[in-house]
């Protein structure tokens, strides 16, 4: 019952965090001009940054790091599919296209884990650094005392 317990609270968490993200970054898009290019930094950057806060604050830098490298293949296959859903929608209309898109999608985004399991900057996700080395105490030979 923990393990089930802990995911809702991630879930939870990575909900409200994007809650707030998502407001944060649409008081920043009603500055930008023109409003078209407002929705880019509403949705995606904030939901990401909120979930990799979370990812952290629970799962740790290994954590992050699977979870950025999923956002990297996403975003590249999600690239991919708005490239070629536009003349594929205008060909074949909304649903067709869309369709043949998503299977274009469908093939990127795994090819996408194959062809760079390191992610596409070539950070490890398996692991994370050891740890620094800690400067060695001082020992300034104080006899210890005892109270008794």
């Amino acid at each position: 019952m923990g393990e089930v317990t802990g995911l809702v609270v991630e879930v939870v968490l990575k909900a409200l965090a994007g809650g707030v993200f998502v407001l944060a970054f649409a008081a920043l898009a009603q500055t930008l001009t023109p409003k078209r290019l407002a929705g880019v930094f509403c949705a995606a950057p904030s939901v990401a940054l909120a979930s990799l806060i979370v990812t952290a604050g629970i799962a740790g830098a290994p954590g992050v790091l699977a979870s950025a490298r999923g956002m990297q293949i996403g975003a590249v296959g999600f690239t991919l599919y708005c490239l070629i859903a536009v003349p594929l929608v205008r060909r074949w209309g909304a649903w067709w296209g869309a369709l043949a898109a998503l299977a274009v999608w469908g093939v990127v985004a795994p090819a996408g884990y194959l062809l760079a399991p390191q992610g596409l900057l070539g950070v490890r996700t398996t692991g994370v650094p050891a740890p620094l080395p800690q400067p060695p105490s001082l020992d300034l030979g104080m006899p210890s005392v005892r109270l008794s």
